[in-house]
């Protein structure tokens, strides 16, 4: 009984009219519900103005397609699998030429594809178990903020002159005010007159940033500094 509601609302023998708007319009439903999801998700992270149409449109889209492949008669095996390797040509396309840098911005793309997809081949109940299944995981992750980065975990980039023998040259101050840190690399700058020193740490107490980076300008000179966490710093992702 279960497996048999797990079947397709689609006809083997035809594809009625009914059936496949009521395939686009949940998929238009679910669009609505992931980009409200998203904008919740994302509410103190900010996003992209022109990603929530993209949500909203994309499991449409995605489900017109699988449809318009059943009506020009993509029905044989070697057609159904063309149509899967192009579907996963547009998750390469999503992922290789959008300018999303948030991981879980490409996540949510995805999840409107997936849902268009099951939607286009007709498996309602299935898709609608994933989608419910997808959206709770989604709550829980923002309520409980277990994606969240730790506030005392950050990186910390100083610029000292070619003149100046970086090695060791900041431990004793990282060793007064971080729990451990890790130099995770040197880099030349302004055409090799500088060294950029990019160090991994965590802070001990976050009242003393600013006198943690004011022991460090006195020792490299008054030159560029910046503390940022890692979460936030795109040159980490």
């Amino acid at each position: 009984m279960i497996l048999s509601a797990l079947d397709s609302i689609l006809s083997s023998d035809g594809l009625e009219w009914w059936s496949s708007l009521l395939c686009v319009f949940i998929s238009i439903i679910m669009g609505f519900i992931i980009t409200l999801m998203y904008r919740f998700y994302k509410k103190n992270k900010g996003f992209s103005g022109d990603l929530p149409l993209s949500l909203i449109l994309m499991p449409a889209l995605t489900s017109s397609i699988v449809l318009i492949s059943r009506i020009i008669g993509l029905t044989s095996e070697t057609a159904r699998t063309t149509l899967g390797f192009s579907l996963v040509g547009m998750l390469c396309l999503v992922r290789f030429r959008s300018v999303q840098k948030d991981a879980t911005d490409l996540i949510f793309i995805m999840f409107s594809i997936i849902t268009g997809f099951l939607n286009g081949l007709g498996y309602l109940l299935y898709g609608a178990i994933v989608f419910i299944l997808a959206l709770i995981v989604i709550l829980i992750v923002s309520f409980t903020k277990i994606s969240e980065p730790s506030i005392k975990e950050m990186s910390l980039k100083v610029v000292v002159p070619e003149n100046l023998n970086y090695d060791n040259l900041f431990d004793d101050i990282l060793k007064e005010y971080t729990e451990k840190w890790n130099l995770k690399s040197v880099k030349t700058t302004d055409f090799g007159t500088m060294f950029e020193l990019n160090y991994i740490l965590i802070i001990k107490d976050n009242s003393k940033q600013k006198e943690f980076i004011d022991k460090i300008r006195e020792r490299n000179g008054n030159l560029n500094i910046s503390l940022s966490i890692r979460r936030f710093n795109t040159q980490n992702q």
